[in-house]
């Protein structure tokens, strides 16, 4: 079972929980958990501290809340935080390079442009069963990896012998 950082309960019973590669989850007031939520602003543009909804994976909405200006403080600074966090989200759509070892350096093109980043090791990267894969930097930047079977050849190579 993975180990998970509880967060501020909700003045309405639910609370988050960040896993060990970023990712929430939600349990809500029924003690019943949503795994790999997402937080979506309503009007990201026109008003950031409006309402925002929790989602699950398949979309679904299970939280809505009116507006992050009247969240408790600790509440509202993880859902900020995470919000931003998510906001950039550079997915890679080509790896480089990966040196060998641990901890190893990564040099990636994504959707943002060229990057270069660490991981100590195949514990920061989360494969998910859509095919997807989320790595978690040693600087606590994610990268997001759409479709891993849609890498190039070389990329699919260098991604795979890193997660052994």
């Amino acid at each position: 079972m993975p180990q998970h950082d509880a967060l501020p309960d909700s003045p309405t019973g639910w609370r988050l929980e960040r896993r060990p590669h970023g990712r929430l989850d939600l349990i809500d007031a029924h003690a019943q958990r949503h795994a790999d939520v997402e937080l979506l602003r309503a009007f990201p543009l026109t008003d950031p501290t409006g309402p925002v909804a929790i989602v699950a994976t398949d979309g679904t909405e299970l939280v809505w809340i009116d507006s992050l200006a009247k969240t408790p403080p600790p509440l509202r600074e993880l859902l900020e935080e995470e919000l931003s966090t998510r906001e950039f989200l550079p997915v890679i759509k080509r790896i480089e390079s990966v040196t060998d070892g641990e901890p190893s350096e990564w040099v990636v093109d994504t959707d943002r442009g060229p990057r270069r980043f660490t991981l100590t090791g195949p514990d920061d990267v989360e494969r998910l069963p859509d095919g997807s894969a989320f790595i978690l930097d040693t600087s606590g930047v994610r990268y997001r990896i759409a479709a891993v079977a849609t890498l190039d050849e070389r990329s699919r190579r260098l991604f795979d012998k890193n997660m052994e």
